[in-house]
């Protein structure tokens, strides 16, 4: 891909690879199939997002310096949500500090945030259609980049559909310790799955009460989505004022000249670094507690999950 986006001949591709054209067209054609290619004046180009090395770290400073203004909302914003946190149902079992990783870093700065930006297209253009045989109607966004781990984002969630009707595996942390994947957070993860594999869970508390995690209820849910919404519209506030600024650094990109979807892969990514950068930033000022294995899971509830947001 890297050699496309540079504009590379084909011949000199598969001479490259150790291929003849007519093995590296036969590698093109899935990818034209699912819009990650397309051809203009007889050459074929990535239609995602793709930043080299210089680009990635000018990127990555940009972001980081823009997360310092969601960083002081939030802390702004703080109490607000302790108050919230405080007509839970959850708040007579735990304390705000046990939960407000997951409650803020996950459910607030990350995914809300990045339905607020998606939403209606007003920032964010949306995922393009990228049909795969098993996935026929399948929309995502895609980049590449160069550079070290944390520039993709340290924090990530991983969300997985339960057998109960809009019930949730819900983890939300760092995807990454000492450069392998998280071990606490695969070993949860692994028992999740084996749990359920067993048959033997009948409800999502039990669910729960077996990995020892918290469970958000049905009214939780909604009340804490409530909250998810207002706090998020604050956080897309400074995106909107910075609107210009942030679109000008994509067109400054390579991708940003003729790669047809990367604007929405770049803003995407871009929202990765800055709501990870924000999350470091307040830990570093005591503002929020990062649990000591760097992730927190629940068993959620949430109706309207958004679907095929999210691939980097």
């Amino acid at each position: 891909m890297k050699e496309l986006h540079d504009g590379l001949e084909l011949s000199e591709i598969a001479s490259g690879l150790d291929l003849s054209l007519d093995e590296l067209n036969a590698e093109i054609q899935p990818l034209l199939a699912a819009s990650l290619l397309f051809e203009s004046n007889g050459q074929f180009k990535p239609s995602f997002l793709i930043a080299d090395e210089g680009e990635t770290q000018l990127v990555y400073t940009h972001a980081a310096s823009f997360s310092k203004k969601l960083a002081i909302t939030v802390e702004e914003n703080l109490d607000d949500m302790r108050t919230s946190f405080n007509y839970l149902d959850l708040s007579k079992e735990y304390n705000f500090e046990d939960l407000e990783f997951l409650l803020i870093g996950g459910r607030i700065i990350d995914i809300k945030l990045l339905e607020k930006l998606s939403v209606g297209s007003v920032f964010m253009p949306p995922a393009p259609s990228r049909p795969s045989p098993d996935r026929p109607d399948a929309r995502y966004y895609f980049w590449m980049i160069e550079g070290e781990k944390k520039h993709l984002g340290e924090y990530g969630l991983d969300d997985y559909d339960l057998p109960w009707s809009s019930w949730h595996y819900f983890s939300f942390g760092q995807n990454l310790i000492d450069g392998q994947p998280n071990p606490d957070r695969g070993e949860m993860e692994k028992k999740y799955s084996e749990l359920i594999e067993s048959g033997d869970i009948e409800s999502p508390e039990t669910l729960a009460s077996n990995l020892k995690i918290p469970v958000v209820s049905v009214s939780d849910s909604m009340k804490w989505n409530a909250t998810s919404e207002e706090q998020a519209e604050n956080l897309v506030i400074h995106f909107k004022e910075n609107e210009k600024s942030i679109k000008e650094l994509h067109r400054q990109l390579k991708s940003g000249q003729f790669a047809p979807y990367s604007l929405g892969e770049f803003l995407c990514w871009y929202a990765h670094i800055a709501y990870s950068v924000t999350i470091d930033i307040l830990e570093s000022k005591g503002i929020l507690s990062v649990p000591p294995k760097r992730f927190q899971s629940a068993i959620w509830y949430n109706k309207q999950e958004q679907e095929g947001l999210l691939v980097g």
